[in-house]
């Protein structure tokens, strides 16, 4: 029996192709593997140090400056206090001067009184007192009214002592050779006044029993 060519009888060298098997079922418990942690180009790295490096630069440059302004407002704030302050002692300084002024007229027309006169230079130099005392007034400059009041050496100066046998003026102003005068709350001028002072020296003697 011939072969058929078209019939093909398998050799025995002729072999079955080879096959691989890949396991494709996931790994569980031990044997899955950390994936490694992502690192970044020694550049990138570089970069963000330097981002880090300038934003910690700008948060102490940041609070620098606040401390700078809040140093330079302190400091104007008490430049203007101490303006202030100067400013209000020349004030006190020149309304004390010109409370000179008017003690000098005040004893112009006081010797005019005693002299008699009372023509127009008297009148004259009275008005021109009340005009400074209108203008003081304008000031803040206000006169203190003190007779008849306790003796209060923080706005008074005694010159003068007088007896006197009644006990309730004893300690009490009884009149003044001075006006005081204050501005606000700082005094100017104290008043210069007479003081009453209580004696039994002039009373009359207890009954002997």
């Amino acid at each position: 029996m011939q072969n058929d060519p078209k019939t093909r009888v398998r050799g025995d060298d002729e072999r079955d192709p080879t096959f691989s098997v890949i396991d494709r079922r996931p790994i569980v418990g031990d044997e899955a593997a950390t994936p490694p942690e992502p690192r970044y180009p020694s550049v990138v790295e570089e970069l963000k140090t330097r981002v880090e490096e300038a934003e910690r630069r700008t948060r102490e440059i940041s609070a620098a400056y606040r401390r700078i302004e809040e140093e330079r407002e302190a400091y104007r704030v008490r430049l203007a206090r101490d303006l202030e302050r100067r400013v209000e002692i020349a004030r006190v300084e020149m309304m004390r001067k010109v409370l000179g002024v008017l003690d000098d007229l005040d004893r112009a027309i006081a010797a005019a009184q005693a002299a008699g006169e009372d023509g127009p230079l008297r009148s004259g130099v009275t008005l021109i007192r009340d005009h400074l005392l209108q203008i003081l007034a304008s000031e803040g400059v206000q006169t203190m009214d003190v007779v008849g009041q306790r003796f209060d050496p923080a706005v008074a100066e005694a010159v003068s002592v007088e007896e006197t046998s009644d006990p309730a003026r004893d300690g009490l102003i009884l009149s003044e050779s001075g006006r005081g005068y204050r501005l606000g709350g700082t005094l100017l001028r104290p008043a210069r006044v007479r003081v009453g002072r209580y004696s039994s020296a002039g009373g009359p003697e207890p009954a002997a029993e």
